[in-house]
Parts: C-alpha cells; structure tokens; sequence
C-alpha cells in the first residue's frame, strides 16, 4: 500500500432513501443510524421534508422519476461513499430493483417484491409468524366499501392494496367523499383498484385524530383486536384482590372481637384501611410516570402479601393499623390499574362482555373470600397466612402473564383525577349508587332481618345469596350491554334494584325475600359493570386511570353514606325504613338517569 492509499480515509457506508416520508421517514433515518449507516436523501425537493433539517440529514435534489439521473446521482455518491443499500417508501419498488442490480446490489425476487408492495399479500407472509394482525376487509366498490364501513367501529384507515395514500374515514356519511379521495376524483369504478379497509390500532397518533374530528361529527373508537394477555391479567389481578378484601374484612374484624378490642378501636382500623385507599387514589397518578403499569399492578400484589402476612406474624394493635394502611393502599393501586388497563386492552364491540368477565371476578372474589373462614378459623393467623401466600403466588403468575401482553396502562395527566368529575359526574354517581345500595345490601340489610324475626342463619344465607347470583350473572350483564344502548342497561338496573329494596318489607315468604335478594344483588352489580363500559366508551390513555382512580373515591364515598344513611334510618324510624329509603334513593338515581339520557342523548 503506498502513501497515497493509507492517507485516504474509509467512505462512509450509505444508506441511499428515495423520496421520503413525513410519517416513517424519521423512523428510517434512525433506523440506518443505529445501523451505523449514513442515511442520503434523493429527492424532487427535499425541503418538503421538515425532518431533513431537523435530523441534519444529507440531501440531494434530483428528479426521481428519472431512472437514468438516480444512475448518474447514484455514481457520483459512489466516489465518496460506500453504498450499503438502496431503498424507497412507496410507488418505486421497481425504480430501486433497477438501481440496485445496476450497482450490484442484492434485490428480491420478483415474487417477494409483488408480496411486500400488496397489503393484502403481507397480511398472509405475516399470520404464521402468530404476528397481531389488523382487521382487513378487501373491498373493490362503493358498495363494500360502505358495508365494511358500517361493519367496524370507525374510525379506520382506507388505503390501496397496493401504494400508498391511507385516510382516515370517520363516519358512515363520508364514504363517498373518501372514495372519491382515494380513488383519484371520479364515483365510476370501472376498473375497481382494489381498497384495504383496515382497523386502526389503538395509539396515540389514533387519539389525537379523534380529537380533532369536526365538532358536528360523532365518532366511536378505533376497533381492534383485543389484547387477551393484558385482559386476562386485569382480570386476574383484580380478582386476586377481591378474594384479600373479601376474607381479610370479616377476618380482621372477628379477631379483633375475639381479643376484646373495642369497637371503637375496630372501627379506627377499618378507617386506616380507608386512608390507605385514599392515599393510594391520589398519588396512582404519579405512580404511573416512575414505574409501568403492570409491574405496579404485581408490585400491589406483592404489598398486599406482605401487609397479610404481618396482621398472621404480630399481634401488636399499633402494627396492626400499620398493616391495615399498607393492605388499603395496595389494594388500590391493583384496583385502579386493572380497570384502566382493561378497557385499555379492549376494543369497543368486546367491552361490554369482558367488562362483565371483570365484574364476575370482582363481586366472585367477593363472595368466595369469607367462605374460608369456616375451614381455617380465625386462630393462630393461618387464614391471614394462607391469604398472603395465595396473593404471592398470584402476583407471580400475573407477572408471567404480563409478559406477552401488547399494550400498558397509560400514564395519567397531572390532575386528571379531579378533572374527571367534571368530565363525568354521571358515572361518578353511577359508582357512587352503586357503592351505597352495595354496602347497605351487605352490612346493613343482615341486621334489618335479624330486627324483623329472622334467624342470623338467615341473615348469613342472605349475604351469600346476594353475591354469588351477583357474579354469576355479570357475563350476561355483559352481553347485553355489547347487544343494547349501554344507558339503557343502567337504567334498568337501578331501577331493578330500587324496586327490590322497596318491595322487601312487603314479602311475607323468606323463598320470596331470598328470591328478591338475589335480584337485587344482580342489579346492584350491573351498574358497576355498565360503569367500567361506559368508562372505556368515553375515555381513552391517561384519562381511564384518572376515572379508575376517580370510581376508587366514588366508592369509598357511596359506602360510607350507604352504611351510615340506612343504619340511621332503622334506628331513628323503624327497620323497614332502612330497605325502603336505600331503594328510593336508587329510584331517584334512575329519574336523574332518564332526565339525563332525554336532555343529553347518549352517542351513537
């Protein structure tokens, strides 16, 4: 090697982008830097392409429709760079195969080439690799484009098979605009180009099109394919918790009784429970922007664990109320993450259904939680110790299953917990309802019956025919709400519900109380369920953990006022006015419900 050759420096390997684009054109550049390539522009007029600037990216303006003067770009590069590969976004797959066997670089095949150009063909070299793939209906007129608007939830993207020009469609009205748009100005399809009618994934990118829709227009959100890892964990995690709170409320309270403490004091530590709830309500926002979602949602398990373990090691009063703070704050955080991520996880046409597979765990945990006490007693801590193993093993199965979800729940918006009563105070009150007619159902109507002549055998048996006919019935709660107006099924429900309160006092037979009960149980959890759908109906990212968060404060609130306003009622009254006044206050919810849906009709 003489001196001239060991003073010549070493090209720079280049990554040749014909044309660009605003949407993936950043993302290539990126791409070929992190490849340790140097990506050059040839383009018609590069400054169309803010991005060339704003990434300090080479540019050469050239005509691109001109095979032989991307040759003759192409060769000049050559004398300072090294060409590692030539690439394009659209509309000059065959332009690049030239260029590339000119400069004796590797093409694809001829049929690779026509698979990787035709949308359609992508999906089929993609599906059984067990990739996610998008909705995609292939139509070749007005006509299915139409049906196969009306099919998916809008908004979708309308693109050809083969190119580029993806569009939004919004509404069903606008098809034929966007037709026109697509197919180059003209309603006369005499040779159909053939449409991919694509689902959109659910992003960002998706919401801020929403957001900007005409104010005249009603959209629904994009449709897609659900995320069945993520659903099943939400599920899965938020059950776990149920079965904690289920076992570990009556659990706390009778060892607390057998010790000979106070009520006083047991009411103080059902209320650290409360400050724990509220703590963790408040702070889940900030929680969500140091960790992700999903590993706060194992880490709430984890704490709950540990905080149950405790209450099964020591017998201390004051450690006691410590445990009883930290069992609160992690049930919470497990609570208002799960129901985010839920109906982050869920397309629309499904979020009735799965909000009712939610809902059956929720009220199923419930109801299963105190059946352990019976079989492990309240001596010696082993039931608070069986607890705290069955919530660390659930924890850690839901961390594996986690793994293979797709999406996350979002991170909430500074505020957006406040903000969400003033966006929804329908729902807030829905949840609300739900938690006073819940509670007054539970702790309240044993003790009415007890007042009224029946045996506490009864009184027993009523808990657990309110809940389990609660849980059972939570996936057909579900399907109707996919089947019918949403604000329908709440509607009904609560006036199901009130009727019932009111109507128990007057039965005569304990077969016709219980019978009632159980109807009362089903309604009473119905509003949740259509709560949770109408939550993921309305809201989207961060906005869902700042509602989840919001329905945390709406129950602990309807709670309290349902124990104390039926309590006092049966005492100041008589005991058949506890039944009655919880049912005319969700007779009224229902009026203030129908007033609503007449003044502000619900969306389409």
């Amino acid at each position: 090697m003489n001196l001239k050759e060991r003073s010549t420096p070493m090209k720079r390997r280049a990554l040749v982008l014909i044309e660009g684009s605003m949407g993936n054109g950043p993302l290539y550049v990126q791409a070929a830097r992190c490849l340790g390539l140097y990506p050059i522009i040839l383009a018609v007029d590069p400054c169309q392409y803010e991005y060339v600037a704003a990434e300090s990216v080479d540019a050469i303006q050239v005509d691109t429709n001109d095979l032989d003067a991307l040759k003759r770009a192409c060769s000049r590069l050559r004398a300072t760079h090294d060409i590692a590969g030539i690439v394009c976004f659209s509309g000059r797959k065959g332009t690049v195969a030239e260029l590339c066997r000119y400069f004796g670089l590797t093409v694809a095949d001829s049929e690779s080439t026509q698979d990787g150009s035709d949308e359609f063909r992508q999906r089929g070299m993609l599906a059984p690799a067990g990739l996610p793939i998008l909705a995609d209906p292939v139509v070749g007129n007005a006509t299915e484009l139409q049906s196969a608007a009306v099919e998916f939830c809008l908004p979708v993207a309308v693109k050809p098979v083969s190119g580029s020009g993806a569009e939004l469609c919004r509404i069903v009205h606008e098809v034929a605009e966007h037709t026109i748009n697509v197919t180059g100005g003209t309603h006369v399809w005499q040779a159909p180009r053939r449409l991919v009618f694509e689902e959109l994934a659910p992003s960002l990118c998706d919401t801020a099109y929403i957001t900007t829709a005409a104010a005249s227009h009603q959209t629904e959100r994009a449709d897609f394919a659900p995320d069945v890892a993520a659903i099943a964990t939400a599920i899965a995690g938020v059950t776990a918790f149920a079965i904690a709170q289920g076992l570990s409320f009556p659990l706390i309270s009778l060892v607390l009784e057998q010790r000979g403490v106070t009520a006083a004091i047991s009411g103080l530590n059902s209320g650290a429970y409360a400050a724990g709830l509220a703590v963790a309500t408040l702070a889940v926002g900030r929680l969500t922007h140091l960790l992700p979602g999903d590993y706060l949602i194992v880490l709430g398990l984890i704490g709950g664990a540990c905080s149950l373990a405790i209450f099964a090691t020591f017998d201390s009063s004051w450690v006691w109320f410590v445990a009883r703070f930290a069992l609160g704050f992690c049930s919470s955080i497990t609570s208002v993450l799960s129901g985010a991520w839920l109906n982050t996880a869920c397309p629309n046409r499904l979020r009735g259904r799965v909000s009712g597979l939610y809902g059956m765990g929720l009220c199923g945990g419930f109801a299963v939680g105190p059946l352990a006490i019976p079989f492990f007693g309240t001596d010696n801590g082993l039931a608070f110790a069986w607890l705290a193993s069955y919530v660390a093993i659930a924890a850690f199965l839901i961390l594996l299953l986690s793994r293979h979800a797709r999406t996350q729940p979002e991170r909430a918006a500074p505020g957006e917990l406040f903000k969400f009563f003033r966006k929804a105070p329908l729902l807030i009150a829905m949840v609300s309802a739900f938690a006073f007619a819940d509670v007054a159902a539970i702790s309240e109507m044993p003790v009415y019956f007890v007042r009224m002549g029946y045996s506490a055998t009864f009184a027993a048996l009523s808990v657990t025919v309110l809940s389990l006919p609660s849980a059972i019935v939570q996936p057909l709660i579900g399907w109707l709400l996919d089947r019918t107006s949403r604000h329908s099924v709440a509607i009904c429900s609560a006036f199901i519900a009130g009727v019932s309160f009111v109507a128990i006092p007057f039965i005569p037979s304990e077969l016709g109380v219980l019978s009632a009960f159980a109807l009362m149980g089903a309604a009473i959890s119905a509003l949740y369920t259509c709560a949770v759908t109408m939550l993921g109906d309305r809201f989207t990212g961060g906005a869902l953990v700042g509602g989840s968060a919001a329905f945390t404060l709406a129950y602990a609130t309807g709670s309290a006022v349902g124990s104390s306003v039926t309590g006092s009622a049966m005492e100041l009254v008589a005991p058949a006015a506890g039944p009655i006044l919880a049912g005319m206050v969700l007779l009224a919810f229902t009026c203030a419900m129908i007033a609503n849906a007449l003044i502000w009709p619900p969306r389409s």
